[in-house]
């Protein structure tokens, strides 16, 4: 897991350069784009590399959200209008399966306790690899958000 500003990318952009068009997609479209949709879609940002899903889900709590992990892609998490948490644990410690491995979706679900938890804020990122299993979107209420996807 990596987390910072995204105002402050340099040291990102220099190990995952595809994070680049990812963040000036975001300087230039986060404050605006939910008024732009009327509900989630997706922006292609780097065609077939890197899109943009920008969504309103219902927060969670955290009792009541379960790991996610993704072999083919990194997530960039973004909290647009209010913090959101995210449970984190290392993929190697994985145990308890919920729903197994689905390839269409690139997303299999776990049951564990997350070692640690952040509080992202609007304004910061988190970028969760293969090897980060997450339980995002946890809060109370609605949370505008963006999830850059990347390919690996």
């Amino acid at each position: 897991m990596i987390t910072g500003k995204i105002n402050d990318t340099a040291a990102l952009e220099a190990v995952l350069p595809l994070a680049g068009p990812a963040m000036q997609w975001l300087r230039e479209n986060m404050a605006t784009v939910h008024r732009r949709s009327d509900g989630d879609c997706r922006y292609e940002i780097v065609p077939g590399k890197v899109w943009a899903n920008v969504e309103t889900p219902t927060m969670k709590p955290a009792e009541q959200q379960v790991l996610e992990i993704h072999r083919d892609y990194i997530d960039i998490h973004v909290p647009v209008d209010k913090p959101e948490q995210i449970g984190w644990l290392p993929r190697h410690k994985l145990a308890s399966v919920v729903t197994p491995y689905d390839a269409n979706r690139d997303i299999a679900f776990y049951n564990d306790e997350p070692e640690a938890r952040i509080t992202l804020h609007p304004g910061e990122f988190a970028v969760m690899t293969p090897l980060d299993a997450h339980a995002p979107i946890i809060g109370q209420g609605q949370l505008k958000k963006i999830c850059i996807k990347i390919k690996l």
